[in-house]
């Protein structure tokens, strides 16, 4: 298994490039990309494995860069908050050379966090000429994860002997949490809820878009499994993301007058209600029953399971206790390191570089200080200082302004929907943000540079319509007058 794994990024490079249309060979990388963990437990985090989704990428972008450079087309597109964009790029590629990085090869590699998916906001530009695109797109990703949703049930039904045996990579990471979670297609118990997080509010876009209704099955499979993902994973901050997502997109489309948004939140939560007691009732029976029988497993998974956590979100407690002390964290940060102490610090840089962060006692104190931040803006600091934890977050507010705009100004309700579901996903990024980092790891990561990227040329085209409309209209005249009567 471990030799495939190290082929399949190359397989997957090889599908992309051979699809002659564009759309298909990025569904094969977004595809992969839902992919990734279980490639990389199964290959053992072998460091090809664990720059496969950036093989994908990049051969792509190699032979569109190829193909731009022989039809002398060499200029990029005029992306929005280019220089802003420009400016993140050269501060973190000047911070490979800083003296408090590890080395010159922990920084190199730290890139592949801060830079090798950057890319995709300029593919998502270009992608999004046809309107139709973000459609099309979005139906495609959700009908994938349908089959990773159904798998990620099977495992969790089936208890820990229903996985491929991933030996140590998989049993390391069990051993962090008090219940048993599955793991789907990603390479943690419980990470399949972060395509959840994406694939809950892709639906209810598709609904509200008025190109699909409620009752088509591949939406109620979306949907229903989704949710039944978000239980069985006992992730609460990704729960709250998507709400915080929907809440966003369903403000928005009500601003613009559109009360279907209120009929589609009532069976929403039907819907929600109906998979929370499906779950309580069939699947975490199932799931109790295979633990019984399951051998060199915490006693304390037979006592306690993901829904309980789920039912700490109607308990004030919760809010007030979960990440406290994040504003304090993030001024600590500022004064102790304003200009960052090194590249791959932090993040899932650290994890995957390991022992390069400590081969002296330097690095090693630097390390015991700074290694760990449950905030993305105390981590973004520690890595990049304040000057790229600041551009960055100016690319996050640019990018969700951007998105409302397109929201209010389109034209077309699949327009607005969109861009309503992009400030939904930014808004949703910026609040987690106090609490994980989601900037700083894949899938989501990959996703707000490409739903950037997609929202900015759909508000550019749709301005671009307006002023064409504007710029033809013709200005009044005056009617002419008779000739006076002598």
């Amino acid at each position: 298994m471990s030799t495939l794994a190290l082929l399949l990024p190359f397989v997957a490079a090889i599908i992309a490039l051979a699809r002659a249309s564009w759309f298909w060979g990025l569904m094969v990388f977004f595809i992969y990309l839902s992919i990734e963990g279980m490639v990389k437990l199964a290959g053992n985090y072998h460091p090809i494995v664990h720059i496969g989704v950036d093989v994908v990428l990049w051969a792509i972008v190699g032979v569109w860069v190829a193909k731009a450079i022989l039809q002398r087309r060499t200029r990029l597109p005029r992306v929005p908050l280019f220089t802003v964009l420009v400016l993140h790029v050269v501060w973190v590629s000047l911070l490979v050379f800083s003296p408090y990085t590890a080395s010159i090869f922990v920084g190199v590699a730290s890139l592949k966090i801060h830079l090798s998916m950057i890319p995709l906001y300029f593919i998502g530009f270009l992608f999004a000429s046809s309107a139709d695109t973000p459609r099309r797109f979005i139906r495609a990703l959700t009908v994938v994860w349908c089959f990773a949703f159904a798998l990620t049930l099977v495992q969790y039904m089936g208890g820990p002997g229903s996985l491929f045996d991933f030996s140590g990579p998989a049993l390391s990471r069990f051993a962090y949490f008090h219940e048993w979670r599955p793991f789907g297609t990603t390479a943690i118990p419980g990470g399949e809820a972060v395509f959840a997080l994406m694939a809950l509010p892709f639906a209810l876009y598709l609904v509200l878009s008025g190109r699909h209704r409620l009752r088509d099955p591949w939406i109620i499979a979306t949907i229903v499994g989704s949710l039944a993902v978000f239980f069985v994973s006992g992730v609460r901050q990704l729960f709250l993301g998507s709400f915080i997502m929907l809440l966003g997109m369903m403000g928005l489309q009500v601003m613009r007058g559109r009360g279907r948004a209120f009929g589609v939140s009532v069976a929403l939560a039907g819907l929600g209600a109906v998979t929370y007691i499906g779950v309580a009732e069939y699947v975490l029976p199932a799931a109790q029953v295979s633990l019984e029988d399951a051998t060199g497993i915490p006693d304390l998974w037979r006592e306690r399971n993901p829904l309980d956590r789920f039912q700490t979100l109607l308990r004030g407690e919760t809010y007030r206790s979960a990440r406290k002390g994040a504003i304090p964290l993030v001024w600590n940060r500022m004064k102790s390191a304003p200009l960052g102490v090194g590249l791959g610090r932090t993040g899932s840089a650290a994890s995957a570089l390991g022992s390069s962060l400590k081969d002296d006692r330097f690095n090693a104190q630097l390390q015991q200080e700074f290694g760990f931040q449950d905030n993305f803006f105390a981590a973004m600091i520690v890595e990049t200082g304040i000057p790229g934890t600041l551009l960055l977050t100016i690319m996050m507010i640019g990018l969700g302004i951007r998105a409302v705009r397109l929201s209010r100004q389109a034209p077309t309700l699949e327009d607005s929907v969109f861009g309503a579901l992009v400030a939904g996903y930014m808004l949703s990024i910026f609040v987690m943000s106090w609490g994980s980092q989601p900037l700083l790891a894949n899938p989501t990561l990959a996703f707000f540079w490409f739903l950037g990227g997609m929202a900015s040329r759909r508000l550019q085209d749709v301005q671009d319509q307006q002023a064409s409309e504007t710029a033809v209209t013709p200005e009044p005249t005056a009617a002419p007058q008779s000739p006076a009567i002598v």
